[in-house]
């Protein structure tokens, strides 16, 4: 190291021992700065051709590999000796800037081209992963897609290798060229496809290295070519081109044998078979999707919503978030377990690609079913009853919030409680419609579809296999049954992206979704069958939630109910309802009940893991879920998997590992013995005393003493041994023999201590 004092340069020694000093000339030797760099060029060609190359070919795009590879390892070569000193890389910084700004200018449309290429191959993989059949893809303005793809790729390596190069040169920041590979790599490994073999080679090897060589400390940026650096007392033995390569060489053979003995072991179409799918995958499979086909903007809800729910706007909740605070109190008397439906939304007319629902005609509209039940309670029919519920509107939206069979429609502001009367139907009940039949014009306005959703429509109730003697009831356990096996729910379903309708998506791209997508599909479907429908949005709960009402003891059951009881007699409750109770359903029309509630969302596939650490659910994300389930010989699974041969291959490579560490070993042991036994005494008390360093710096800290006299004055303190320090400092740098007195003596020395 050189010390600059008053504008003069001098060397300065190193001490080791009082009197004894290594001249400065000594660490100012001199390496090939040249090939040091080229070493780390070298690091910077493997990371950055494993990123593109990687996800280039994961995804079987066409594209000249040869001319890729050659022109990413110059590049790699050149911006590595950009920083020869200080003069080549302030110039060649701003030069290779010019040149990616000329190169990105005249080429513009092939690389543009070449990455449009590549991107409607990830959109194709994306669209067969996630059965999308039209997500569609980029125009290119390049026919010849090879070269245009060519272009791309090396463009994009020129601007990699900068940002690999700033990580590689001057700290071997490993952690971020992992992070920058996954960046790359993610959407094709996330897709489950597999890059080509060398490349993976190359960017495991490039990561590896410099891990190792950042760990070593043989990373620091130099602007001189000297091998050794001093720091205070400390000699640095920092780069020796000869050294670094062999390590390169060795680390490189040892990743691509481990990658070969990993494939040995778990080829492709067993590692498939055994792997499965992990349920923490598929939650983020939503995620992914989303991402895909509607960008950034299909994560954030496009308007306010409860529980998913807008008064029948459509498409714009991205994920159903839930507060589960109270929005309405209910009080009254639960009669039965059947679940209890409060109205606030019904849609009439369905506007395609508006995504929405316009609110039903009110002129349309009518209650004939509560008419026609009060009158059976007032003439005293058999099954007949009467029940009155308290609704108090907390934070929910202001809506009428009616329960079925209620005459009178009266909206809830926030803060007003009403009490609500109807005349509950129950399966007993005769028919109490047969009287009134809906109208001409009342059956073609609940039966209106338009003509935009036609194709959707036909083409899933061809699925559905309905035949012509199907009632509406039959018909509706079709729809709820081709859902259920088909279609599952997910409070994530994504938005729908712009300019796509909400029906259509659903059903023919999407094919997930939560209550508003089943309501409303199975409207349109029940419409074009023949059977008038109608969508219906409000609140649901049923006798579980009852179970955490609270018993009002200070209410009379004769306030709240009279007539027939289908069960024992219940108490009064109250029941507090939040969001999670937001509900979508279906209303079609028949003509002995009139408008009857048609239940046609499957029930929740989403697993809430409140239970599990962040860390299980990180394990879980790429694991299998269900091995047992997935190992099963059944129907869908045509190959079997040979376990017996994994474990056959697992045991013959633990058993060669095994071997293959223990001859290592025994080498080294025995190689050591050996030439401890032929050196003289003075080699051999330098042997034992490393052993002892090793020993005592478990418990001492050596990092601080740089010679003999040091490191005994940590290790003695008060025990310190004048005369051992003498016997080692003979034994280290005199030509004399020490005695086999003072052999021994030292050994025992060492024992004490």
């Amino acid at each position: 190291m050189r010390s600059k004092k008053k504008n003069k340069m001098e060397l300065e020694g190193n001490s080791l021992i009082d009197g004894i000093e290594i001249s400065g000339n000594f660490y100012e030797k001199n390496e090939n700065r040249i090939l040091t760099l080229l070493l780390k060029g070298i690091i910077v060609y493997l990371v950055t051709a494993g990123m593109i190359g990687g996800a280039i070919t994961a995804t079987a795009t066409e594209f000249s590999q040869i001319v890729f590879n050659v022109i990413i390892f110059m590049l790699s070569m050149l911006i590595s000796l950009i920083y020869y000193n200080k003069k080549t890389e302030n110039i060649g910084d701003i030069l290779y800037l010019f040149m990616i700004i000329f190169f990105g200018l005249f080429f513009g449309t092939y690389i543009n081209s070449g990455f449009y290429a590549w991107m409607n191959d990830i959109i194709g993989a994306a669209g067969a992963y996630f059965d999308l059949p039209d997500i569609g893809g980029y125009v290119q303005a390049i026919r010849n897609t090879k070269l245009a793809v060519t272009f791309a790729s090396c463009y994009l390596g020129a601007v990699c290798v900068i940002l690999v190069n700033m990580s590689i040169v001057k700290r071997m920041m490993f952690g971020d060229l992992f992070l920058n590979s996954m960046i790359v790599l993610f959407l094709p490994v996330y897709l489950e496809l597999e890059p080509n073999f060398i490349y993976i080679v190359f960017l495991v090897s490039g990561i590896v290295i410099a891990d190792i060589w950042k760990v070593t400390g043989k990373y620091e940026k130099v602007d001189s070519n000297s091998v050794y650096i001093r720091n205070k007392k400390e000699i640095t033995y920092t780069y020796s081109f000869k050294g670094h390569l062999f390590a390169f060489s060795q680390m490189i053979a040892a990743v691509l044998l481990i990658l070969m003995i990993l494939y040995i072991i778990l080829p492709n179409d067993t590692y498939d078979l055994l792997r499965g799918r992990s349920e923490s995958k598929e939650v983020t499979d939503d995620v992914v999707e989303t991402f895909i086909t509607s960008g950034f903007a299909g994560f954030f809800n496009r308007y306010e919503n409860i529980g998913g729910m807008n008064s029948g706007r459509l498409g714009g909740v991205n994920s159903v978030r839930l507060d589960y605070e109270t929005d309405l109190k209910v009080t009254y008397v639960p009669v039965d377990m059947r679940p209890v439906y409060l109205r606030t939304f019904i849609g009439g007319d369905y506007q395609p690609y508006r995504n929405m629902w316009s609110v039903a005609n009110p002129t349309i509209l009518n209650r004939s079913e509560a008419q026609e039940l009060r009158k059976n309670y007032e003439n005293g029919a058999k099954y007949s009853a009467k029940a009155v519920m308290d609704i108090e509107n907390i934070a929910g939206e202001i809506g009428e919030y009616a329960p079925y069979y209620s005459e009178k429609g009266e909206v809830i502001n926030r803060g007003k409680t009403v009490s609500k009367t109807f005349y509950p139907s129950f399966d007993e009940t005769e028919p109490y419609h047969k009287n009134t039949k809906m109208t001409r014009a009342e059956r073609e306005y609940w039966l209106s579809v338009p003509n935009d959703n036609v194709p959707s429509l036909i083409k899933t109730i061809e699925k559905l296999g309905i035949t012509e003697d199907m009632d509406e009831f039959e018909i509706s356990d079709r729809i709820y049954r081709y859902f259920l096996e088909n279609i599952p729910y997910t409070l994530r379903p994504g938005s729908t992206p712009i300019r796509r309708d909400f029906v259509n998506y659903f059903l023919d791209s999407n094919k997930k979704g939560y209550c508003v997508h089943f309501a409303s599909a199975s409207v349109l479907l029940f419409r074009y069958m023949g059977i008038p429908a109608r969508y219906v949005e409000g609140y649901a709960f049923d006798y579980i939630d009852v179970r955490s009402g609270q018993f009002r003891d200070d209410l009379k059951f004769e306030d709240y109910y009279d007539g027939y009881l289908p069960d024992e007699k219940m108490p009064v409750i109250s029941l507090e309802i939040t969001d999670a109770s937001a509900h979508a359903w279906v209303e079609i029309y028949t003509e002995d009940y009139g408008w009857v509630v048609a239940e046609l969302t499957p029930p929740s596939s989403d697993t809430e893991e409140y239970g599990q650490s962040l860390w299980d659910r990180f394990l879980k994300l790429f694991g299998n879920s269900n091995s047992d389930e997935n190992n099963a010989d059944d129907d869908n699974n045509t190959k079997k998997i040979d376990t017996a041969k994994i474990r056959r291959n697992l045991i013959i490579f633990i058993f060669l590992a095994i071997i293959s560490v223990t001859v290592y070993a025994l080498y080294r042991l025995i190689g050591k013995y050996l030439r401890y036994k032929k050196a003289d005494l003075n080699t051999k008390l330098i042997y034992r005393y490393h052993d002892y360093l090793k020993k005592a710096s478990k418990k001492h800290d050596l990092n601080n003493a740089h010679n003999y006299k040091d490191e005994l004055i940590v290790i003695m303190g008060d025990d310190y041994d004048e005369k051992l320090l003498n016997i080692l400092e003979k034994a280290g740098f005199s030509d004399k023999i020490i005695s086999d007195e003072e052999f021994y003596y030292c050994i025992e020395r060492f024992k004490k201590v």
